[in-house]
């Protein structure tokens, strides 16, 4: 923890010279979470401190630092441990031709759907929620071929390139626009350290249909000596005008996974599928509805459609006085036992937070 104070101290004493023209923004946040067991219940109280720091750009180089401080006052005043984390360390050249990123930086694929089959990093962004998967050490080369089209390259070092240089994953994802449609396609190779199956394709489509926006993605999964499993995604979005102010937005999709790499037994644990079991169909949507201006009610659902069970996710966020922001959510799990969304040991979880931006 010392570590992160003196980092701390150091960018502020930098910060407070004029001649070195940065600038500095974040967000400090308060949030309490709360787990309801089968016997029991647990809460826990988390200050965390992020903080950006926009350095002055010089010729076509960009700096840009991005750290995250969990629990710093409880590491300093208490018996709590601290802990640092950088979402952004990286230097980008923008040339011409291409853009090249170096460091520490955030790497999704992300279309728009809830669930993102065929991403970089699976699970890195799900259900409106960003994982700190999401952020690497990388070196991107990006390349825009025309303007509705690109192609991105990407060498990752999940575990980091000091502490794991060996396990490292690569990938590739081509975007042009056909018909009115984004397509994009993409390869992932996570090495010879990642997980089974190392090797995955993917395919996304988005447009509009009428007043409809529709998107879908199919994954493919393999790797030698192994049987391939695929997914396939098929969502619609649309928003419907209540009057002048008030627009309720609405998103539903199907997921379907074929795991037909995974053992029995990670299918049985993991998936809670049976033996007999070869598809998981998922339902999974959202609906938000803004009470005015500052205030909005929105939920999450994920419903199996196999066995029945089913998780809500309630949210109500508000915009406070004085520019302080108000999170209030809960998770809900139901089904019978053995399913997959069971509430075995955890029944629900909740959560109040407040952030201040700056």
């Amino acid at each position: 923890m010392n570590k992160l104070l003196i980092l701390t101290l150091a960018l502020s004493l930098a910060l407070s010279s004029p001649a070195l023209a940065l600038e500095i923004g974040g967000e400090a946040a308060l949030l309490w979470s709360g787990s309801f067991l089968e016997d029991d219940f647990t809460g826990e109280l988390t200050e965390s401190l992020e903080l950006e720091v926009f350095f002055p750009r010089w010729k076509s180089l960009e700096l840009r630092y991005n750290f995250l401080l969990s629990k710093p006052l409880q590491a300093l005043f208490g018996d709590e441990e601290g802990s640092y984390f950088a979402k952004k360390l990286y230097l980008k050249h923008r040339g011409r031709g291409f853009h090249l990123t170096v460091g520490r930086q955030p790497i999704s694929w992300s279309f728009g759907s809830l669930i993102n089959p065929v991403d970089f990093t699976l699970g890195a962004e799900a259900l409106d929620k960003e994982q700190l998967s999401k952020y690497t050490d990388a070196v991107e080369v990006y390349i825009p071929l025309n303007w509705n089209s690109n192609l991105a390259l990407v060498l990752s070092y999940p575990e980091g390139f000091i502490e794991e240089p060996g396990r490292k994953k690569w990938g590739i994802r081509g975007r042009t626009g056909v018909g009115g449609y984004d397509l994009a396609l993409n390869y992932v190779n996570e090495g010879e350290h990642g997980y089974l199956p190392r090797q995955r394709l993917g395919l996304t489509l988005k447009g509009d249909a009428g007043d409809f926006g529709v998107y879908g993605a199919l994954g493919l999964y393999f790797d030698q000596d192994l049987p391939s499993s695929r997914s396939y995604l098929a969502g619609v979005d649309y928003s419907y005008n209540l009057d002048y102010d008030t627009k309720i937005l609405m998103q539903l999709e199907y997921l379907g996974i074929q795991p037909d790499s995974l053992e029995e037994g990670l299918k049985m644990g993991l998936l809670k599928m049976d033996a007999s079991d070869d598809r998981l169909d998922l339902l999974i949507g959202s609906i938000s509805y803004p009470i005015d201006y500052f205030a909005s009610l929105s939920l999450v659902t994920a419903f199996n459609l196999d066995d029945g069970s089913l998780i809500l996710g309630p949210l109500y966020q508000n915009t406070l006085p004085g520019n302080i922001d108000l999170n209030v959510g809960a998770t809900f799990f139901l089904g019978g036992d053995g399913t997959l969304f069971a509430p075995d040991p955890l029944r629900a979880a909740a959560s109040v937070e407040l952030s201040y931006p700056f």
